[in-house]
């Protein structure tokens, strides 16, 4: 039986994992950790599974043998730091976090010889998207390049950590180093560039389209979720992938699913 605890279990993402995980029959949910000013520290989820404020996070991980962080960049700050000294491994589905921060958190999994998996998107869909945008520069030579994203209103990071990591994957391939994320003014002719755009609006999941454009033809590759749920299910691979894992590195959701 894999016990787990999630960060951020009270929110869009948390709550979901939370409840997936507690339909497992190889699973238990053994705590939550959310806000110290949100309300909701000390209130009981599940039978035997309360919740911690995250000023109490090495005892929420008392039992725990994966802990997952569903939270923001600010509170993902403080908990990764206190978790590999604790010897738990950890899925990472919080996005927008600095270089700093994951550097940091790679030492500390390495010192302490744990597993982690991190990745801005845990969708099976999202990580065969990244596939193919490597394939298509490789092979689409010299075309234009432009990512879009679209995401609900109340994302807070800007550009999705989704559209980051496919415009890495481009510039790694086609060795174009310049990122240019939205246009405006008089900017010339377009350079050997990937452009980055971000729409917010409405109740959107989330989407991703690049596009690769000739001078007589262009090739559009897009990914569009339709529930948070695709994000959560990809979480629950990732925890069973990691629970047994002992090798002091950080994987990708790519590495989990043989990709």
């Amino acid at each position: 039986m894999i016990k787990v605890v999630v960060g951020g279990a009270t929110g869009r993402l948390g709550s979901m994992i939370c409840e997936l995980v507690r339909q497992q029959s190889d699973m238990q949910l053994v705590a939550g950790v959310v806000s110290d000013s949100g309300g909701h520290a000390g209130k009981e989820i599940s039978q035997g599974c309360r919740l911690f404020p995250s000023a109490e996070l090495e005892k929420a991980l008392e039992r725990a043998d994966v802990y997952v962080d569903a939270t923001s960049p600010s509170a993902a700050a403080k908990n990764l730091v206190k978790v590999p000294p604790l010897g738990i491994n950890c899925v990472v589905a919080t996005t927008g976090l600095p270089e700093d921060l994951l550097k940091s958190f790679e030492a500390g999994v390495q010192e302490n010889n744990i597993s982690a998996v991190v990745s801005p998107n845990f969708s099976v869909g999202v990580n065969v998207f990244w596939k193919m945008c490597g394939v298509l520069a490789a092979v689409l030579e010299n075309y234009d390049i432009e990512i879009i994203e679209t995401h609900h209103d109340k994302k807070k990071d800007a550009p999705s950590g989704t559209a980051a990591k496919a415009a890495q994957i481009v510039s790694e391939v086609t060795g174009i180093e310049s990122i240019v994320y939205g246009r405006q003014g008089v900017v010339g002719a377009r350079g050997r560039e990937i452009g980055v755009h971000a729409v917010r609006a409405g109740d959107v999941v989330g989407e991703h389209t690049i596009i690769f454009a000739g001078n007589r033809e262009r090739v559009e590759l897009t990914h569009r979720a339709h529930s948070r749920e695709t994000f959560a299910e990809g979480c629950l691979t990732a925890i069973r992938w990691v629970s047994a894992r002992r090798d002091g590195k950080i994987h990708s959701m790519a590495e989990v699913l043989g990709l």
